[in-house]
């Protein structure tokens, strides 16, 4: 299994056109119907970061870059100039509890 987080912090202005932005790709990304693969994006307390966590069986960056809307929110972020940029970090799963997909 893949696990990845990306974090990053935009501008208060942003915030409402990322989540717009992220809205449309994520329905995108349903659509796609990937086997094995989450995706979900959280808002910290600060309103202004964001974190995704993606897991997947199967390496997906070929799935989710091709989508338009993708490529329509990752261009729109960094034109955006965020506070913080971009980072990816792989994990590997220790210990779990409970059903993931809550």
């Amino acid at each position: 299994m893949r696990i990845t987080r990306h974090r990053y912090t935009v501008k208060p202005g942003y915030v409402a056109q990322n989540r717009q932005n992220l809205d449309e790709f994520i329905t995108a990304l349903t659509a796609a119907s990937v086997p094995g693969l989450s995706y979900r994006v959280f808002l910290e307390e600060d309103g202004q970061t964001f974190l995704h966590l993606v897991t997947a069986q199967d390496d997906p960056s070929a799935v989710i870059t091709s989508l338009p809307s993708f490529m329509k929110f990752q261009s729109e972020l960094l034109a955006s100039d965020p506070v913080v940029r971009p980072d990816q970090v792989g994990m590997s799963l220790v210990a779990a509890s409970g059903d993931s997909h809550e």
